[in-house]
């Protein structure tokens, strides 16, 4: 890890020359946010999906990087692929400094697989466990749950509710969370200047 802070044109370099042919595409974005206008830097990387623990140890050489999630979702009826970022941020702390790391990478649905990176960070089973309950993406390398995290105990095992597939979530387990008991005649809450 370097103690110099490194433009994201450098970062990007940097990533490109370690990482090779892994890099499909790469930008930045540069955005002024909020009253005062602070600038907002991401640096998207598309990578090969064999890359991904190659591109995390890479990142950790410039800075030790802040894991915000992995994020995913399901490319459609028309697509037989899942995408799946590496949200990061670098840089935490030093004044106009910080920016995200996105690590981009699409999977085909009948081969989900990707390296954990938990030898690396620690902290990232909980999101890829959630991948794989989600989304029905394997995590190799990842240790086995005694329990589901995030759906009931009884959910399908063969069923993943980000998917855009032809299984659903059986109708036995869909609930309609609008019903809650409320007693009929128990009038509106007030709302101050709302009239009468």
């Amino acid at each position: 890890m370097t103690d110099e802070i490194l433009p994201p044109e450098a970062v990007v370099e940097l990533l490109g020359v370690a990482l090779g042919d892994a890099v499909i595409d790469s930008r930045v974005q540069r955005r002024s946010e909020g009253s005062k206008k602070r600038e907002n830097i991401n640096i998207w990387i598309t990578i090969r999906r064999d890359a991904v623990h190659a591109a995390v140890e890479e990142l950790m050489k410039i800075w030790y990087p802040h894991l915000s999630c992995i994020a995913g979702y399901d490319k459609g009826a028309d697509s037989q692929g899942i995408r799946v970022q590496y949200i990061f941020s670098i840089y935490g702390g030093v004044v106009r400094g910080e920016c995200l790391v996105i690590f981009s990478l699409d999977l085909p649905k009948d081969d989900a697989h990707l390296p954990t990176i938990t030898d690396l960070l620690e902290g990232a089973a909980f999101t890829e466990r959630e991948k794989t309950e989600y989304l029905g993406i394997t995590i190799d390398g990842l240790a086995p749950a005694i329990h589901k995290f995030f759906l009931p105990p009884d959910f399908p095992d063969d069923v993943y509710p980000l998917r855009k597939d032809n299984k659903k979530i059986p109708d036995s387990m869909i609930k309609d969370l609008w019903v809650c008991g409320r007693p009929a005649n128990r009038p509106p809450a007030h709302l101050k200047g709302g009239g009468e």
